[in-house]
């Protein structure tokens, strides 16, 4: 997808790294030999699978040039693929592990785009993903429209469908700001909200009353799951 911003998606990059260390903890895989990160970013989840399994071969996969630029940058000694990862990603060859943090609600068809993961994996492999879960939250309705955000149930059906070995859970983070003005940053590196609407801010400041300290929770939902093949 074009249109990210690499060096504003990363001004949280503290804040974004949580959920990949919490689906990290819950792989259970000792140590994959090969992993593809699908919808890396700049880098900054492949950089937790690197350091987790400094011996594995591990891919970096997006569809955005610039950020696949900026993760090179950071990372020089891994291979990095421009590819949409709802086509068909065959020619890559089977994995261990397919991890994906905060990628897979930019695509279409789940129905057709996890069991499509799911096949990339060696016998024994692991599914691991993350995505926000913010279909409650009047903002996020607000900004986040071009997402495909699904609800659990509807991930249990596929993922039964495919295998009698996964979880699926859910995990609410507040993230700590200094103001207001935080937490418009926060969409301004993702595609679409370049130019947020002026009815944001007021809209924000509605929903995120300060702190006692002047600081703002801004509270944001994720969903898990790992599937064992």
């Amino acid at each position: 997808m074009s249109g990210w911003n690499p060096g504003q998606y990363l001004k949280f990059e503290s804040e974004r790294g949580k959920p990949v260390v919490d689906l990290l903890g819950r792989v259970g895989l000792p140590c994959p030999a090969r992993v593809i990160d699908i919808g890396c970013g700049p880098g900054n989840s492949t950089e937790f699978l690197a350091k987790h399994w400094p011996q594995a071969e591990i891919i970096g996969l997006d569809s955005s040039g610039a950020m696949l630029e900026a993760a090179a940058k950071r990372l020089p000694g891994l291979r990095w693929v421009e590819h949409d990862a709802s086509g068909d990603l065959s020619h890559l060859g089977k994995f261990d592990l397919v991890f994906s943090n905060a990628a897979l609600q930019w695509m279409p068809d789940h129905e057709r785009l996890v069991p499509g993961l799911f096949e990339l994996l060696n016998a024994g492999g692991v599914l691991a993903v993350q995505v926000p879960h913010t279909n409650a939250s009047p903002l996020h309705r607000f900004l986040e429209q071009p997402m495909q955000l699904i609800e659990p149930g509807r991930y249990y059906d596929i993922l039964s469908q495919l295998t009698d070995s996964f979880d699926l859970w859910v995990t609410t983070y507040f993230h700590v700001m200094d103001s207001h003005k935080d937490v418009m940053k926060w969409y301004r590196g993702k595609p679409n909200f370049k130019e947020l609407p002026a009815s944001v801010p007021e809209l924000i400041r509605d929903l995120y009353v300060p702190q006692s300290d002047g600081k703002i929770l801004f509270e944001f939902k994720r969903l898990f799951f790992v599937a064992k093949r």
